[in-house]
């Protein structure tokens, strides 16, 4: 019997991340599969004070859940689809994102990418080139 395919899918709200969604969304359907949706918060605001960051750090946990599940629900071609949200709070988002997918054993990455070039690329890098390197499954790229 083949196993369930799972697919993680990073979800940051932007047009790209929602293709990657779509494409996903069709793959787990063509497969019986299920989906993995992650978001990761890169950091919160600098501005709170230390004694309220667990707070709002909770405040934005419940938010991006929340968004994720409304997104979820307005896919109507993901009707009775079987997923799980991970929302977490850290710095390097490609590591976690491939640490979780190995941690997860899904059968492949499917993930936005913004197309930055030049010195965007230069200085802030890339989260989807940099889990293609860390990653120790297969990365689906959708671009814009």
């Amino acid at each position: 019997m083949a196993s369930l395919k799972t697919y993680l899918v990073p979800v940051d709200f932007s047009k790209t991340s929602g293709r990657a969604l779509n494409y996903a969304i069709k793959l787990a359907r063509d497969t019986e599969g299920r989906l993995l949706l992650v978001h990761v918060i890169t950091d919160s605001p600098a501005y709170v004070p230390v004694n309220l960051r667990a707070k709002v750090y909770t405040d934005l946990k419940e938010t991006a859940q929340r968004k994720i599940e409304n997104l979820m629900r307005r896919k109507t071609h993901a009707n009775k689809m079987e997923y799980r949200i991970l929302v977490v709070e850290d710095d390097n988002p490609a590591r976690f994102i491939s640490d979780q997918a190995r941690k997860s054993r899904v059968s492949m990455i499917v993930m936005g990418s913004q197309g930055r070039t030049g010195f965007e690329r230069l200085f802030l890098g890339s989260v989807a080139e940099k889990t293609v390197r860390y990653a120790q499954c297969p990365v689906l790229i959708v671009k814009r």
